[in-house]
């Protein structure tokens, strides 16, 4: 059997050897931003440099355009790894997100562990899944439907963040709901009897959600804009719209506040005499984090001498990775662009993600990634804590 300290200064050197070709690659889809579904650039360039360096990509996946996969298997396995790319951006803020570097950081880990796989004739079945679409379109979702993940066995992807490096607990389940209430238009000042506002149908609903707040739990997210366009300040307003999301930690707590949520909305509707439509919208499931992959991810970023946060805390927003450790054992490692905690989404957040400490991040999320699964492949003992529990 390989000595994993071996097989690991193997990737670390190979890791630094295609570092110029990866920072290049990073800042390339960092400057192109491409919105959900439409990330024709950064999944071509991402498979292309797969290819030059010597492995076969299939794309497009899952009926979905902008999403490939390739895959290494070496002698006879038990479990199949998939380590995770992102690579869509947000609107008008470009890669806030920093998904430049969870892509490009996959294809790092995934072309080190193919050629330690080959140097040292290591067994294994390892694959990297480009999913688009995390920024609302959920990607992962749709490649779930479509069985591009069955032949997996566990996962892992990384996520840029800011304070001191985590690896990922929780992170809330969302639900969302377009609420148009139709009101009757009028005169403001001559006829405002005449008149059903559907302006104040919706306050009604803002005011009960308020009201709402004082009876759910603290890890309960709610929150909503205006859409549409609104009318002149002498018209009583006959439409209103409203796109609203509920958020928790918990599934079955997101379903019991799904329902007071609607009477929310029907009380907007019932005290101003407006019709209501409602168009509801399943989001992203609740991340579940499996402690056997975490700790060692912790261990394997500890000895590349990044400082981690104890335990696995949880996140307060949402992400379609949630709903692929529904159906697998998975890990999410954050690791930190700045010392001072700054928000993800945000135009410094961006300009982070393009910058040295995004290029830092990248290089240690490539060479973690490609150490935890190293450790799988050649320590069954590690593997049957994960599967046999």
């Amino acid at each position: 059997m390989s000595n994993n300290s071996d097989v690991k200064e193997f990737i670390n050197i190979y890791i630094e050897n295609i570092k110029p070709e990866l920072i290049e690659l990073s800042k390339k889809i960092h400057e192109n931003p491409e919105l959900a579904y439409e990330e024709y650039k950064a999944s071509n360039w991402l498979k292309e440099f797969i290819e030059k360096k010597g492995y076969d990509v299939e794309k497009p996946i899952g009926n979905l355009e902008t999403a490939f996969k390739s895959n290494i298997t070496q002698g006879n396995n038990n479990y199949k790894y998939a380590i995770l790319a992102e690579y869509d951006a947000l609107p008008k803020l470009g890669h806030a997100c920093g998904h430049n570097i969870i892509s490009t950081s996959a294809v790092g880990a995934f072309l080190a562990l193919g050629k330690a796989m080959e140097m040292f004739k290591i067994s294994g079945d390892i694959s990297i899944i480009g999913t688009p679409a995390e920024e609302g379109g959920g990607g992962k979702v749709e490649l779930i439907k479509a069985g591009i993940f069955k032949d997996i066995n566990a996962s892992i992807m990384m996520h840029p963040t800011s304070g001191v490096s985590r690896i990922a607990g929780r992170c809330l389940a969302a639900h969302a709901f377009k609420v148009r209430y139709i009101g009757v238009p009028s005169h403001a000042a001559s006829s405002p009897h005449r008149g059903v506002n559907a302006l104040d149908a919706a306050n009604i609903f803002f005011h009960s959600v308020a009201c709402l707040r004082q009876q759910v739990t603290s890890d309960v997210r709610m929150h909503g804009v205006f859409t549409g366009e609104m009318e002149t300040g002498a018209t009583i307003p006959a439409i209103s719209e409203i796109e609203y999301k509920i958020r928790a930690m918990e599934d079955s707590t997101l379903q019991d506040l799904r329902i007071k949520v609607l009477n929310c909305i029907q009380a907007g509707a019932l005290a101003t005499g407006c019709k209501v439509e409602i168009e509801e919208k399943p989001g992203y499931k609740a991340r579940i984090f499996d402690k056997y992959i975490g700790n060692l991810c912790r261990e394997n970023l500890e000895n590349l001498g990044e400082e981690i946060i104890e335990g696995f805390p949880d996140d307060f927003g949402s992400t379609d990775f949630g709903d692929v450790s529904q159906i697998m054992p998975t890990c999410n490692p954050y690791i930190s662009l700045k010392p001072t905690r700054i928000s993800n989404h945000t135009p410094e957040f961006r300009e982070l993600a393009g910058s040295s400490p995004g290029e830092k991040a990248l290089i240690l999320a490539a060479k973690s990634m490609a150490h935890v699964i190293i450790d799988l492949l050649l320590n069954k003992s590690l593997e049957n804590q994960i599967f046999d529990k």
